[in-house]
């Protein structure tokens, strides 16, 4: 526990810590939520973790949490935050001033050189996702010695003015196209082995042709279904009962969705399951009164793929930028 002035750290459990669920309760992210993290203690992944809770000594508030782990490359010890999601860095319980936040990193950084790390970064999520966000926290770890090391640009579309008839007359008549061959739907709990076969064998093939794979393997995917039903949702598309395309939404924030995966196989090509399958989950989501819809990045190792941009861009999807912090201690 590292006490200066007001605000202090303290390690957190939170698998047991009802105080971080709090926090939670106040400002929701999938990342940050203790049954999600889970999966990767579950599936070995062997992540040593320094979960920590902001706290101020007036009244005893929690300020933020932030999720972290450790990574020893040689002689260096390096927090991150964080591996196994998407995203880290710190959720704030309630919009702090720019002095709060100054002062807590300060605090965070004092930890970290306690605690024998020489290397600090922070993969934050865009600021968008914050509604009534500011850049009083960004300012703040600048002010540190923090520098913006690695940015990436993701897709993101406002669902407020997400409407089918802006979209251009080309996307809208493959729209109705497809429609006239192609069945979406949503797969719930319990999830089907063999449907599961072939939803997660269009995942892989997909992602193989890409020389990738997938971030999660089947077993984890299904876990993480299982445990998080209301957080993840499964889509599938099928042409005359054959199913060719998937979609996995992560619901990230309550008001924040996240296209985590989207796979089509490539043998029903000419139906254009992708665009059909896109726009109908972008629909999902505004019908069910989500604010963001995040269709997710468009660059590999700094470099812009101009095709999956512009595939996203048509859906009226914005660039906006996920920065990573950085810091030698």
């Amino acid at each position: 526990m590292n006490y200066t002035g007001n605000i202090y750290i303290q390690k957190s459990d939170i698998y047991t810590d009802k105080e971080w669920n709090n926090i939670l309760s106040s400002n929701y992210n999938l990342f940050f939520d203790p049954v999600f993290l889970k999966y990767n203690d579950e599936f070995s992944k062997n992540i040593v973790w320094h979960n920590l809770i902001i706290k101020s000594k007036k009244k005893s508030r929690n300020l933020g949490i932030i999720t972290g782990c450790e990574i020893l490359s040689g002689k260096e010890k390096i927090f991150v935050s964080c591996r196994g999601t998407s995203f880290g860095g710190f959720l704030w319980k309630e919009k702090l001033s720019v002095i709060n936040y100054t002062e807590a990193i300060n605090i965070f950084s004092d930890y970290l050189k306690d605690n024998g790390f020489t290397f600090c970064t922070l993969n934050n999520p865009p600021n968008l996702y914050n509604s009534d966000f500011n850049e009083e926290y960004e300012y703040s770890l600048l002010e540190n010695g923090f520098k913006i090391t690695k940015d990436s640009i993701t897709n993101i579309i406002k669902l407020q003015f997400f409407e089918y008839i802006k979209l251009s007359n080309p996307l809208k008549r493959t729209i109705r196209n497809s429609a006239k061959n192609v069945t979406i739907s949503i797969i719930d709990n319990p999830i089907d082995s063999n449907k599961y076969e072939r939803f997660y064998d269009i995942l892989l093939q997909n992602r193989l042709t890409k020389n990738i794979k997938p971030t999660h393997s089947k077993e984890e995917l299904i876990y993480l279904k299982r445990n998080l039903s209301g957080r993840i949702i499964f889509f599938s598309a099928e042409v005359e009962n054959v199913m060719c395309g998937i979609c996995v939404l992560f619901i990230i924030k309550n008001d924040v969705i996240l296209n985590f995966y989207l796979a089509t196989d490539e043998n029903f090509k000419k139906y254009r399951v992708a665009d059909y399958l896109l726009f109908k989950t972008i629909e999902w989501a505004k019908n069910n009164n989500y604010r963001l819809y995040d269709i997710g990045t468009s660059d590999v190792g700094g470099k812009l793929i101009e095709g999956l941009f512009n595939f996203k861009k048509k859906f009226k999807a914005d660039g906006f930028l996920r920065k990573s912090f950085s810091k030698k201690l």
